[in-house]
């Protein structure tokens, strides 16, 4: 009922739209709401497509809706409309049904319903004035430009063309046309409709057009869509009159339908019959031919001829499945009338001179940028086919389709190919569609091999040259030379045409012969050549027991390099070499690099090396301190020597044992035992040959047998093309015992007897060729009985030669007796594998069935690739991985168990003020993570809100803070220098003084030499007189342009820091050979010392520096000095020896209470001059201090060097040290003087700042008490050459320690003087000693470098 009701309003509104009084079409009043009712009703079509179906049974295409396009367009609007109904009405099938075919029966009634309709507006559409009014309309919007152009405008254009491409798309129907070649059909009567139109203008004009590249798509698809019945070879030599080929065509065909007519009447002439004719019918026995039984066979009707019997009349053929049944050809190639065929030739002639080269530019682009809509790559690669093939017949002009000539072009082709072929293998439903797809594409790349062949046969040059480099580079690669034998061998019958494999036969024809003229020529040709490295997935490996050695053997190695190793490891030995246990550009975690750290301690140790692994320990423990796993910073050296027997006697290293591979004993082809292949580019020289003998293959031969059976349709060319490749494999690779086999003997048989043989020259060369095979098949047979069974199979490369040369003994030989399975070990193997396939036994959850089978067998020869090769072949597996793989190695679950969270939180309560938070964790977690999986747990239960404080800790720098006019006092040497004055002076300083140490004591106290040296840089005192004299140094050693670089350096720094305010070090990189050359001169070294230039103090780092701590001003003067002495200025004799920058001078003790009230308002003191510049402590002594004693640690005074300046300028005065004297407790701690003071200390400092603050009167008496006191302290100073400093002790005790080594810790202090002076005798000569007071007569300094002092404070005036 409700389709009755739908069908009846459709009519109504069709019959509202106007009528035709037969000369004229009258519109209605409301036609226009009524065209857009119909358009609403189109809207709610469903799958079914009834409205679409009731539409077209109407007939309102032909009867309303063109006649209103054709005499109604003056309405803009109802014009606009009734395309857009026209557009949807013409949509093709196919697309209304996703591309797919539809397999049931109800569905593709419908299908075939909707075709024909269409077919019915196609014919409606060959009214050439319907055409005219939209060819007119067409070109009136693309004369407008391209600005002026309204949106409406463009979508009517391109509303016009969708139409014409759905016109033209319309499949044609030849059963029902009944149309010959030269008649005109429905489509070539729509074109001749577009010709008088002039619509081929338009095209012309859109294709070659800057202006509507947008357009370029729609007309590609169009021109195809006209061209698509087209021959281009017929359609470039059409001509005013039939040609003399197709005349001589025409008669050829002719010549052999009457021969072969007169040949059938002599064969029956010849056939021999009873002299009367046998008028009754009977049974009749068959002679010396056996039935199914002992008798006779029985025949009922008479029989002439014995060969007429056939024994498969009354047999059913065998039903094929719809989806196993052969792909069916769609050739739609026929031959247009001559009218049709001339414009046609005209439109492409002008198509190649002026729009080719640019359209198919555009398109490619398009393409490439996914621009265009999916599947549009078809139509490129059919015009590509098509207009290169035209050109090829018509004159041949390379200029004109030089745009798709090129490598580019071939890699384009072959990865569609590729992309295409594993498309039907899974997309099924579309095969069809993707191989039509497919074949266009084989033919766009046979056409490219085509024009190839015609450029060597040209007479220019040039154009042979490029036809030469594009061959060598096809040729080259491996995947463009092996993609048609690729093709070959993936031929499948059901999803490919035959079509398809006649084309790719030609192509195999074409590129042999190209690439045998480019052999022949060139005899030395190289190639690509894709080489597969085997890589095992995991070698068997046997450890060997006596690799390793025993205990005992490794304690009496112990024992015998203790005594040498304790010498090293308590530095008796001398210096040790420099180690670097880590590599910041190395693509190893620093949990790998540490395991191989210490690896390598291990093996250096059991190598005897051991200077390379005391010093690699102790620099992996600088690297890594966290969790003391190459042992604490501070532990003694009985310790290390313990800790480094420790790693010597466990296995870190199984390297060292040596892994034998055991042996495959079979080379079979098995997934499970497969090697994996890694594939390699490798060039090698071309054998063709070689190439040529790959083409015998089992399913290329299939093939050709399955193309060669239809010699008698083929193609004289085709037929050509199969016999050249079996003459390639028979005659020139001696391989006549491929072409041993069943059907093709039939094959054979079949044209021996074929009557044309005498005037048909393709049917000549087969029969030539089958009497050379069949000649070397009984050839054969006298001396190899077995090749009459060989007949039923097709043969591969090398059972040919077996059959002619003999059997290998693979087959017949003694190995092969041994590989063979009786009848017994079946039996066994079946029963094995049925008890161990159910329940493995107890104890073997580790092992597979096969594993299991192979203990268990009688015969302990077997192989595991043999057992599961019989399991194969008796059908109980069918893969490998039906066995149970052995557990290879079990990994951490992804899944934390609550165990392992509790554990998590309570590690990071324990480590959360760590430095490595998380690499502290790792190190303690039972259940190895990843570090990425702790992070994220610790994430996920909300321990950190944000990752960043996961990350490492980098050791805090100490606060800086600007103590002097000229720099910044921020390292630890300069607060121990300048700020370690005794308990009553630290106690009454100013707030400063508290926060830096406030601030030092936030400084790790295990951080790493190479930190502490970075840390220890201090800026020397410089005058303008020592830099003149060290500048004239270098000027002698022409040196000029390095001093003038390093001056420019200077004033761009200055710069840059008084811009942006940032103090960081900058480096300096030497850009030129004569500034590079001058960072190595020991002399310009000294200069850039001189001036404050910070050298490179840690391994890692490289670069010399200019530190943080020059300000703008004092790189400026810096800069200047340098300029005057390059210039050859003369310096100011009264500014000579001043200091560049102020210093400052110490606050008296009166004016200490007043800064200690606030921070912010501390009152500066006047500079007073410095006599020298300061020395920088190298080293740290705190990272081999115990913790407990860590407060007992102090930095100490540096010197003054004064050799070269004058005595009139004053030197910095020094802070001396006061520590309390209590000689009867050794262990009190000098917390006085230590770098972070002790809470006693704190505690006391605080209880005096409060003194302080109160007025109390006592507090002044105790400064005036305290300044008489510092006036009659006296610092002695002894400068010594070792690299440590010297501790400060009391001065009325007499105590003074000298310590030479480098790690040494501090002495006890109540070491005896004795002994102190003791030990100064028997230091070296070059030690020196150095005297500096307060009074004022300065003792002159020692020169040279000093390294080791002490500080004695006397109360002695």
């Amino acid at each position: 009922m409700a389709d009755a009701l739908l069908h009846a309003e459709l009519l109504a509104a069709c019959s509202a739209l106007g009528y035709s009084d037969g000369a004229k079409y009258h519109k209605e009043a409301d036609c226009l709401e009524t065209v857009k009712d119909l358009v609403r009703y189109l809207r709610k079509d469903d799958e079914s497509h009834e409205i679409r179906r009731a539409l077209g049974d109407t007939r309102v295409v032909q009867t309303d809706l063109i006649p209103i396009v054709r005499e109604h367009s003056q309405d803009g609007e109802l014009f606009d409309v009734t395309l857009r109904l026209l557009v949807n009405l013409t949509n093709p099938v196919l697309l209304l049904f996703r591309e797919e075919l539809p397999e049931e029966k109800v569905t593709r009634q419908q299908f075939l319903h909707l075709v024909s309709q269409q077919q019915g507006y196609k014919e409606a559409f060959v009214e050439e004035k319907v055409w005219a009014v939209l060819v007119g309309k067409l070109g009136e919007l693309l004369q407008l430009d391209w600005e002026n152009r309204q949106e409406d405008d463009k979508l009517i254009v391109e509303r016009i063309l969708i139409l014409v491409r759905n016109i033209l798309s319309v499949p044609a129907s030849p059963e029902d046309e009944k149309r010959t070649d030269d008649d005109a059909s429905v489509h070539d009567q729509v074109l001749w409709a577009l010709h008088l139109a002039g619509f081929e203008d338009l095209l012309l004009y859109v294709a070659s057009s800057e202006n509507e590249q947008d357009l370029c798509m729609h007309a590609l698809e169009i021109i195809s869509l006209m061209l698509r019945e087209q021959d281009p070879a017929q359609l470039a030599q059409a001509g005013l009159q039939r040609s003399q080929s197709e005349k001589e065509k025409d008669e050829k065909e002719l010549i052999e339908l009457r021969q072969r007519e007169a040949l059938k009447k002599q064969q029956q002439r010849q056939k021999q019959y009873s002299a009367r004719h046998s008028r009754f019918g009977g049974t009749y026995y068959v002679q010396n031919m056996k039935s199914i039984s002992d008798r006779d066979l029985i025949s009922h009707q008479p029989v002439s001829d014995i060969r007429a019997l056939n024994f498969d009349k009354a047999k059913r053929p065998k039903k094929v499945a719809k989806n196993r049944m052969a792909m069916r050809d769609v050739n739609t190639t026929r031959r247009s009338t001559l009218a049709i065929r001339l414009f046609l030739q005209e439109f492409c002639i002008e198509f190649l001179n002026g729009a080719y080269n640019s359209i198919m530019y555009i398109v490619k682009d398009n393409l490439n940028r996914a621009r265009a809509q999916e599947h549009d790559e078809s139509y490129y690669l059919w015009a590509m086919k098509f207009f290169m093939e035209f050109n090829r017949h018509h004159q041949f002009k390379i200029e004109l389709v030089s745009e798709t000539l090129s490598v580019h072009t071939f890699h384009y082709i072959q990865t569609n190919l590729d992309n295409y072929y594993e498309m039907m293998t899974t997309d099924k439903k579309k095969i069809p569609l993707w191989s039509r797809r497919m074949h266009k594409a084989l033919k766009a790349y046979q056409e490219l091999l085509m024009t190839l062949a015609y450029m060597d046969k040209s007479s220019n040059e040039s154009v042979k040259e490029s036809s030469k480099v594009l061959k060598s580079k096809v040729f080259y690669v491996v995947e463009y030379r092996e993609l048609v034998m690729n093709l070959l061998q993936n031929y499948d019958p059901v999803k490919l045409s035959s079509t398809y494999l006649k084309d790719l036969i030609e192509t195999t024809h074409i590129f042999l012969k190209l690439l045998e003229s480019f052999c022949g020529k060139s005899k030395h040709v190289i190639v690509q050549k894709k080489v597969k490295k085997a890589k095992k997935k995991k070698p068997k490996v046997q450890s060997k027991a006596e690799n390793e050695p025993a205990e005992h053997e490794l304690q009496d190695l112990w024992d015998e390099m203790s005594a040498e190793l304790s010498a090293i490891v308590q530095g008796e030995a001398g210096d040790l070499p420099d180690t670097i246990p880590f590599d910041a550009l190395s693509e190893q975690t620093d949990d790998e690099q540490k395991e191989a750290a210490m690896r390598k301690i291990n093996s250096n140790l059991r190598k005897k090396e051991m200077a390379e692994a005391v010093s690699l320990m102790r620099s992996a423990r600088e690297v890594w301190p966290e969790g003391d796993v190459f042992g604490s910073q501070t532990m003694e050296h009985s310790d290390e020597f313990l800790a480094l027997r420790e790693i010597f006697m466990a296995n870190l290293n199984p390297v060292e044992n040596t892994p034998t591979e055991v042996p495959d004993e079979e080379e079979e082809d098995e997934e499970e035992e497969e090697e994996e292949s890694m594939m390699q580019i490798s060039e090698q020289e071309f054998d063709l040959t070689g190439f040529v003998r790959r083409f015998a293959n089992t399913k290329i031969m299939q093939a050709y047998c399955r193309l060669f059976r239809n010699y008698g349709s083929n193609s004289g060319h085709t037929n050509h093309c199969i016999l050249r490749m079996f003459h390639r494999i028979a005659w020139d690779h001696k391989l006549p015992a491929m072409f041993f086999q069943a059907s093709l003997f039939c094959i054979f048989q079949k044209a021996m007897e074929d009557p044309r043989q005498k005037t048909n020259d393709s049917i000549r060369e087969i029969v030539k060729f089958a009497k050379y095979i069949i000649r070397q098949f009984f050839k054969v047979a006298e001396t190899n009985p077995k090749v009459f069974v060989e007949l039923l199979f097709f043969k591969t490369n090398k059972e040919a030669l077996e059959i002619e040369c003999g059997y290998s003994e693979q087959d017949s030989g003694k190995k092969a007796m041994k590989q063979a399975w009786r009848e017994e070990e079946e039996e066994e193997l079946l029963r094995l594998f049925e008890e161990f396939s159910r329940a493995p036994p107890e104890g073997a959850e580790d092992k597979d069935v096969a594993d299991l089978i192979l203990e268990n067998l009688i015969n302990q020869t077997r192989t595991r690739r043999m057992v599961i090769k019989k399991l194969k072949d008796m059908h109980l597996i069918r893969d490998v991985k039906e066995l149970t793989r052995k557990t290879v190695k079990v990994k951490p679950a992804k899944v934390w168990t609550e165990v392992e969270e509790e554990e998590l939180r309570m590690l990071f309560e324990e480590n959360k003020d760590a430095m490595d938070i998380v690499g502290r964790i790792m190190d303690n977690m039972i259940t190895k993570r990843p570090r990425h999986r702790v992070v994220d747990k610790i994430l996920e239960l909300g321990l950190v809100e944000d990752k960043k404080k996961l990350r490492k800790k980098r050791p805090k720098k100490p606060q800086v803070k600007k103590s002097r006019k000229f720099g910044y006092a921020g390292d630890d040497d300069d607060d121990g220098a300048s700020d370690g004055d005794s308990d009553d002076v630290q106690s009454e300083g100013s707030s400063d003084d508290e926060g830096s140490s406030v601030s030092r004591t936030e400084v790790p106290k295990k951080a790493s030499k190479a930190e502490s040296k970075a840390a220890t840089f201090t800026v020397p005192v410089v005058t303008p007189a020592l830099i003149t004299k060290s500048l004239n140094t270098v000027l002698e050693a022409n040196m000029k342009e390095a001093v003038e670089w390093i001056a420019g350096v200077l004033l761009d720094v200055a710069e840059d820091r008084e811009e942006d305010g940032d103090f960081e070090p900058v480096p300096i990189l030497a850009m030129t050979e004569t500034c590079t050359d001058a960072m190595e001169d020991e002399k310009f070294k000294e200069l850039l010392k001189l001036i404050g230039i910070q050298p490179p103090l840690t391994n890692q780092e490289m670069f010399w520096r200019v530190p943080s701590k020059l300000t703008v001003e004092g790189l400026r003067k810096r800069a200047q000095y340098l300029k005057q002495g390059i210039s050859g200025e003369t310096l100011d004799s009264e500014n000579a020896d001043v200091p560049l920058e102020p210093v400052e001078a110490q606050p008296s003790q009166e004016e200490k209470p007043k800064k200690k009230k606030s921070a912010k308002t501390q009152p500066k003191s006047k500079p007073k001059p410095k006599k020298t510049k300061k020395r920088q402590n190298d080293m740290s002594d705190s990272e081999n201090i115990n913790p407990e004693d860590k407060e007992n640690y102090y930095k100490f005074v540096p010197t003054v060097n004064t050799e070269d300046v004058d005595d009139s300028v004053p030197l910095v005065p020094q802070r001396s040290r006061v520590v309390e004297d209590d000689s009867s407790d050794d262990d009190t701690p000098l917390s006085s003087i230590s770098q972070v003071r002790s809470p006693l200390a704190s505690k006391r400092a605080s209880k005096k700042r409060q003194m302080s603050d109160e007025g109390n009167d006592s507090g002044a008496e105790l400064k005036t008490e305290e300044d008489k006191n510092s006036k009659k302290k006296r610092r002695l100073i002894i400068a010594d050459d070792s690299d440590e400093d010297t501790p400060v002790v009391e001065s009325h005790d007499l105590r003074l320690h000298l310590d030479t080594e480098s790690s040494g810790m501090l002495e006890d202090a109540s070491m005896s003087m004795d002994e102190d002076v003791g030990s100064d005798k028997r230091a070296s000569a070059s030690q020196r000693r150095m005297l500096d007071s307060d009074s004022e007569d300065d003792v002159p300094l020692a020169s040279g470098r000093q390294k080791a002092r002490a500080v004695i404070d006397s109360d002695e005036d």
